[in-house]
């Protein structure tokens, strides 16, 4: 019996080591990329897949389950924009979790709302995660005053968001900004002086992929 319980325990302790191996080297890695360095376009500041690409003026009833609960969060996250799109991105725990500076620009904002944890993979008009979930939403401008917010959004395992920036801070276009642990999803919300690129389903590669462009 005594050995049972010795093997059983040493089982567990390679498991946490495994765990926290897998955590250190492979869930924290931050891998080099192919950089655009041109700050006429808006790289992914995620890495996985665009599960939602939606006009702000098509939020409209055939979308009314974006607004559950909360219905000021559209308003929220696109107020200083003429008009805005908003980009969805999931990621999942095999995902590069960093999220990076899509151009040169400033900080100017900053809001961080405790909320729920619900499931972050919900596609297009069941998206109530994107917009019940507790989240972190900041706001940037460029140097030609264009706007762009990253929304880093939670879900069940991943209750932690880890700060690089503060209010004011400029950033350029590889910058890591941010980490969101675990499977969780980054909304991108554009205003209409870029032309989005990309495509719903699209998989994306922080840094990257090209998600819009100056009009």
């Amino acid at each position: 019996m005594q050995e049972y319980l010795v093997i059983a325990i040493e089982v567990i302790i390679i498991l946490i080591i495994l765990v926290l191996a897998f955590y250190k080297f492979y869930f924290l890695r931050n891998p080099s990329r192919e950089i655009p360095n041109d700050n006429d376009i808006l790289v992914s500041p995620a890495n996985w897949k665009i599960i939602s690409i939606i006009h702000q003026n098509n939020l409209n009833d055939n979308h009314k389950e974006l607004y559950k609960a909360h219905k000021k969060v559209i308003d929220d996250w696109t107020e200083w924009f003429k008009w805005a799109t908003l980009v969805s991105i999931m990621m999942t725990p095999m995902n590069v979790h960093y999220q990076k500076a899509p151009t040169k620009s400033t900080l100017v904002s900053q809001n961080y709302q405790k909320w729920r944890f619900f499931n972050a993979t919900k596609k297009k008009k069941n998206m109530r995660s994107t917009f019940q979930n507790e989240y972190n939403s900041m706001l940037f401008k460029t140097d030609e005053w264009y706007n762009f917010r990253v929304i880093q959004i939670a879900w069940a395992l991943a209750r932690r968001i880890v700060p690089e920036l503060e209010i004011n801070d400029k950033v350029i276009q590889w910058q890591r900004i941010w980490l969101i642990k675990f499977w969780s999803q980054v909304s991108f919300i554009i205003d209409d002086n870029y032309e989005i690129v990309a495509n719903i389903w699209d998989k994306v590669i922080d840094w990257e992929t090209v998600i819009a462009k100056k009009k």
